[in-house]
This record gives C-alpha cells, sequence and structure tokens, in this order.
C-alpha cells in the first residue's frame, strides 16, 4: 500500500510540478513583457475565465474523480452537460465582452478539467501527467506565437487552443456510452454539493481580482496578480497530494501521514518564501514595486491553504462535501469584507492581508467541524 501510494503520489506530481512549473513561470515571464496595467488586465480575464468554467461544469469535476474512481459510469453524462452549458456560458460571455479567446478557453478548460478527473479517478496517473504536461507546453507555444502574431489577444487564444487535446477521448466516450439520467436523479443532491464546492472554491479564488479592479485598478491588481503566482509555486505540493488522497479516501484507506507531511513542508515553504522573496524579487521585477510589499504576507496563506485542501479530500470522499462549500464562503466573506475595509482604511497592503484572514477562515472551519466529527464517533 505504501508503495502504491508513494507510486501515485510521485506520477501526479511530476505532472502537475512539471506542469504547474511550466504554466506559473510562463505567466512570470509576460510579467517581463507586459507592464503592470496590461499584466493586471490578463488577471481580470482569467479571473473571469475561471469563475465561467465552472458555472458551465455543471456537476463538478469532483463528482467525475469520486464516481469514476468507484467504477461508475458517469463519463458520458457529465461530458454532455458540459458541453452544452460551456457552449451557453461561452456564447454569453462573447455578447459582453467581445472577446474570442476568452470564450474559447472557457469552453475548452471546462472540458479539458473534467477529462483530468477522469483519468485521476481511473487511476491512469502516467497518462494525466504526460497529457498534462502536453497540454502545458502547447499553451506556451502557441500563446507566444499568436503574442507576438496579433498581440495581447493572443494570449488567451492560444491558451484556449490548447487545451483541445481531449477532443479525440470525448468522442470516443460519446459514442461508447449512453447518457445516464438515473444517475443524476439519484445522486442528485451530491452533485449539487459537489457543484457548489467547486464553484464556491473559484469564486474564492477569483472574487479578490475581481472587485479589486474598480477599486484599486489594473496596475495594483498586476502587482497582486505576480504575487499569487509566485505562491501558486507553493501550492503545487497540496494539489499534487489531494489529487491522490481524494481517491484513496474514497476507498477508506488512511492518508493521515501523506496530509501530514504536505503541511509541515508548507509551514517551512511560508516561512522561507516570506525571508527569502522580498530580496530577490526587486532583481527579478524591478517594475512591480508594490508585489514586494504584499509577498510576505500572501507567502503566510500556503499554510492554511494546505490545511484546507488536505481536510477537504476526506469531506468529499466521505460525501460530507457541503461543509467544503460553507468553508469557501466563509473564506469569500471574509476577503470580500476585508478589500471593501482596505480601501476604506488601510489601502493595498490590507488586500493581502485579508487573502490571509480569509484563507485562514475556511481553514479553521473544516478544522472545527473535522474535530467535532472525530469527538462524536470516538
Amino acid at each position: 500500500k505504501k508503495n502504491k501510494a508513494l507510486t501515485g503520489i510521485s506520477t501526479i506530481g511530476f505532472g502537475n510540478i512539471i506542469g504547474g512549473a511550466i504554466s506559473s513561470i510562463f505567466w512570470l515571464f509576460l510579467a517581463g513583457l507586459l507592464n503592470t496595467e496590461s499584466y493586471g488586465q490578463l488577471s481580470y480575464f482569467l479571473a473571469i475565465m475561471g469563475i465561467s468554467s465552472v458555472v458551465a461544469m455543471v456537476g463538478g469535476q469532483y463528482t467525475m474523480q469520486v464516481y469514476t474512481s468507484k467504477g461508475l459510469k458517469i463519463e458520458a453524462t457529465l461530458y454532455v452537460i458540459s458541453i452544452i452549458s460551456s457552449l451557453t456560458v461561452g456564447l454569453i460571455l462573447f455578447f459582453v465582452f467581445q472577446d474570442y479567446g476568452l470564450s474559447l478557453l472557457v469552453f475548452s478548460v471546462s472540458i479539458l478539467n473534467f477529462y483530468f478527473a477522469e483519468l485521476i479517478g481511473k487511476k491512469l496517473f502516467f497518462k494525466y501527467s504526460l497529457t498534462l504536461i502536453l497540454q502545458k507546453v502547447l499553451f506556451v507555444v502557441l500563446s507566444l506565437l499568436l503574442f507576438y502574431a496579433i498581440g495581447f489577444e493572443g494570449i488567451l487564444i492560444g491558451y484556449g487552443l490548447s487545451n483541445f487535446i481531449f477532443v479525440k477521448h470525448i468522442f470516443n466516450i460519446l459514442r461508447n456510452e449512453k447518457f445516464n439520467s438515473n444517475f443524476l436523479k439519484e445522486k442528485k443532491k451530491i452533485i449539487i454539493s459537489n457543484y457548489l464546492t467547486e464553484l464556491t472554491a473559484t469564486a474564492r479564488n477569483n472574487i479578490d481580482k475581481i472587485i479589486t479592479v474598480p477599486l484599486f485598478g489594473l496596475a495594483f491588481l498586476g502587482n497582486y496578480f505576480l504575487g499569487l503566482q509566485i505562491i501558486a509555486l507553493m501550492y503545487i505540493l497540496p494539489g499534487i497530494v489531494v489529487k491522490y488522497t481524494i481517491g484513496e479516501d474514497s476507498r477508506g484507506i488512511s492518508t493521515l501521514k501523506i496530509k501530514s507531511i504536505t503541511i509541515i513542508i508548507s509551514i517551512l515553504l511560508a516561512f522561507s518564501g516570506a525571508l527569502l522573496l522580498p530580496e530577490l524579487l526587486p532583481i527579478v521585477f524591478p517594475q512591480f514595486t508594490e508585489t514586494i510589499l504584499l509577498i510576505p504576507i500572501l507567502c503566510f496563506a500556503v499554510i492554511p491553504r494546505a490545511i484546507y485542501v488536505m481536510l477537504m479530500s476526506s469531506f468529499l470522499a466521505t460525501e460530507k462535501n457541503l461543509h467544503n462549500a460553507i468553508g469557501n464562503i466563509i473564506t469569500i466573506g471574509l476577503l470580500v469584507i476585508g478589500i471593501l475595509i482596505s480601501f476604506e482604511f488601510y489601502g493595498e497592503i490590507g488586500v493581502a492581508y485579508s487573502f490571509l484572514i480569509g484563507t485562514s477562515g475556511g481553514a479553521i472551519y473544516l478544522a472545527i467541524i473535522s474535530w467535532r466529527e472525530k469527538r462524536n464517533t470516538a
């Protein structure tokens, strides 16, 4: 069991580390090509894409991962719903923003995330890693080519085109499997709960970028987004581990040791980043002066984030994921209130503190619920 766990995490980890590093380094590379306002605009569109793509993923990728790991044939059902809903959301966004790249990106990301969840649920870890890395390489190549060819708009178009590596697989699924309406009826409550969990999680990850634009402007968002991209590198480890532990927790296999090690490493990364990054950033990104002030605070959000993700895995596996949605709502509430207060009293540094407090609030809620459940079952 230990060897299987290590192999599974290592294989997922390989793809996530390489893929995450490619995309994060590319976003950081773009910071050197764009000014702070353009970088902020890019962040704004990515935030809209993030929320819209999850709105289009009716059912949620956790539904795909959990039930495929249990051997249920639900792939075609979720893909059909996602294709219809993502096309609808993409068309709405086009009429609002008149941006082909944004609409294309929402459609492709929605279906690609389901595809990745299916691969992990079926324990096809090597295929998952290989596909993820290929997608990230295509993303960088196509985005750069189109950026130099047609300008800023080419970044989103290239990103969207890179996601269509799922086409052949989806076609085969839809051709060989039937739409299972009974599954939707039987698992309606769980599906809605999973959907709300992912929707609130995505809102948690993107709402700050959207509301900071009218309050602090695109230039500040560019600085803030750069800081978030740096700590996203620290999020890679919890993200790797949770992709593995959801399946194992669903099968009733203990993952306590793996989760504990993940949290300890995240603590070390947070302190290291808070100490070292303020010294390194002025050398690499001299034009992003505000990021230097924000990054030490943002780094410490890695700790509650790791705790939250590890607890989330257990609640998803036991189909008690409403707690995950509540935790996300608490984070969103604290984050939004904190940003609004910061605009009036504390200024831009308050946004970083709001991010830390909001992330901590969601983790504290899940920790309390987990402790209460363990006490009641003892």
